[in-house]
């Protein structure tokens, strides 16, 4: 006998809610938009804006010149999983990106749009305080007003000053109501919002440079050519493989993967590996420095549809290592292959097939044996060149500061760096090979018995910050580029007594702030560092140039 059956509707507030939590990061939150805008909605250009209002608080708007929609495919575009996309090769994949990754930091979401020809725009929103107070999944739905219209028309002919044609059609999203965007990473809400800010657009910025590398590059025919802009910038692809660039890896390894699908055809991903060269192997050192030879950049490049889904990371089939940094791989798959390699709501995090993952473990060995014998060999020719450990500064730490109050260092079986301080054990690396970001891993081969360590400019424009060298002691660098180094500190390098002395100052705050870090700090820490060296550079604005620009 058949059983009885009935139909029960989901809480509509508790599921609106809880789309708020699938773990969108901002930056993967604005790519979600830009595939809608590239993929189902045509764009040739896009614009991105975010920043502060007049209130402080945060304005983030993505607006593109694609076909447009009208009221009926508004309505589409915002219901939760929107029609399947009649590519099969589309960007787009379950119909939630727009809605879920918008409300993971705003509580009103509004899209305003004009197909070619329409005499006005459309506009619909999700406000989840309506839905909240009338329990239903109530759209707002209509023409748009005037305020929206205003928004529309201002996006668009900021759109065609950027082309240099009419934008005749095209969609704008805004997020209102942001209320999770500025948070620290313990979930805390953002001291200083206009560092907070800067800091999302700069990582912004890389994401979107890496995440659409190919769509970017004018020269790449694997995807169709699209500009992106943010805040009027107008983005430059980043290639991890530095193709072309004068600093390109040597590609080891080409081989195709051909995967028979259950509901018929055969579908193959292609992967390429590349072994990047030293930085004594090329002669424009400022194309290597662009190619970010490091711990964080190494591992496997995960390409769905020429749009960089994953990574860099090795993706279980090995551990990150400080001399395979050299090592970049690149796997390309198509949609069709969504189901073998995991692909999720977010195009990002992916859960790959057993089988696949041994197959490229026994690919993936013999190179990270080549890369690291190609790493080796080239710090045997830097330790022959003395180019470490001779300044009267680093013999001076070396012998010293196993005196001193500073953190330790201690390195797990398992690949996972942990950091010993006051504060007790703050994660470096983890287990998968990732840095945490509370201490920067970023210190070249060359300098990593060094523990004092010049940059040519460092993040935020900051006079010192700290790192983790390959050799796991912990550095303090010095932003050569800023105006109090530049003014202050060179005119008497020439002095080692003097010289060594500002050396110590620095090493000794960097070691001291290191030594109370941990996750919850860190925010802190680096607020009062940015503070310092905009101050530094204010009063130092008036002093003399130094008549030679030579280091001790």
């Amino acid at each position: 006998m058949a059983k009885k059956t009935k139909i029960v509707l989901p809480d509509t507030t508790r599921v609106i809610e809880g789309f708020r939590d699938t773990g969108y990061t901002f930056e993967a939150s604005i790519a979600d938009i830009v595939d809608n805008s590239i993929g189902p909605g045509g764009a040739q250009n896009v614009s991105i804006s975010i920043g502060l209002d007049s209130e402080n608080e945060p304005i983030v708007e993505v607006a593109d010149d694609g076909v447009g929609m009208g009221l009926e495919g508004l309505e589409n575009a915002m219901r939760y999983g929107a029609d399947k996309q009649q590519n099969p090769n589309s960007l787009s994949k379950f119909g939630l990106g727009l809605k879920t990754a918008s409300t993971q930091f705003c509580r009103r979401l509004v899209v305003v749009s004009r197909p070619l020809n329409a005499e006005r725009p459309f506009a619909a929103a999700w406000d989840l305080d309506t839905v909240a107070e009338t329990g239903l999944w109530v759209l707002e739905h209509d023409v748009a007003d005037a305020t929206e219209a205003a928004a529309l028309d201002n996006a668009l002919d900021e759109l065609s000053s950027f082309s240099g044609s009419d934008a005749a059609a095209g969609t704008v999203i805004l997020w209102e109501k942001i209320d999770r965007l500025l948070r620290t990473r313990n979930g805390k809400e953002a001291k200083n919002r206009p560092i907070a800010m800067k800091r999302s657009e700069a990582t912004l910025r890389e994401h979107l440079r890496m995440v659409f590398q190919r769509f970017l590059d004018p020269e790449d025919i694997r995807a169709r050519n699209v500009n992106i802009y943010l805040n009027g910038d107008k983005l430059l692809a980043w290639d991890p493989f530095a193709e072309g660039a004068g600093a390109g890896g040597d590609m080891v390894k080409e081989q195709k993967f051909t995967f028979q699908l259950p509901e018929g055809g055969q579908h193959t991903a292609l992967l390429r590996a590349f072994i990047l060269p030293r930085k004594d192997e090329v002669e424009d050192l400022q194309v290597w420095k662009k190619a970010d030879v490091s711990l964080a950049r190494q591992g496997i490049y995960l390409y769905r549809e020429g749009r960089l889904i994953d990574g860099p990371s090795w993706l279980g089939t090995g551990a990150a290592e400080t001399h395979i940094n050299n090592l970049r791989v690149e796997l390309s798959f198509d949609a069709q292959l969504d189901p073998v390699f995991g692909v999720g709501i977010k195009k990002s995090g992916v859960h790959i097939d057993e089988t696949l993952i041994e197959q490229l473990t026994d690919i993936l060995t013999p190179l990270r044996r080549e890369a690291n014998k190609r790493s080796r060999a080239g710090n045997a020719i830097t330790a022959a060149g003395g180019l470490t450990g001779t300044r009267p500064t680093e013999i001076t730490l070396g012998r010293l500061k196993g005196n001193l109050t500073i953190p330790t260092i201690t390195a797990g079986s398992d690949g996972a760096v942990v950091m010993v301080n006051k504060t007790g054990n703050v994660q470096v690396i983890g287990a998968d090979g990732k840095p945490s970001g509370i201490i920067n891993v970023t210190v070249e081969d060359e300098f990593a018995s060094m523990n004092v360590v010049r940059r040519e400019s460092l993040k935020d424009g900051v006079l010192w910050d700290m790192s983790l060298s390959t050799n796991n002691i912990l550095q303090v660098e010095l932003n050569a580029g800023h105006d109090w180094y530049q003014k202050a500190y060179l005119p008497v390098a020439s002095n080692s007594t003097m010289a060594q002395a500002i050396e110590f100052l620095f090493y000794a705050m960097a070691q001291a702030e290191l030594d109370a870090t941990n996750a919850e700090s860190q925010e802190m820490f680096e607020e009062i560092r940015v503070d310092i060296s905009r101050n530094l550079r204010k009063l130092v604005k008036d002093l003399p140039s130094p008549s030679t620009p030579d280091d001790a």
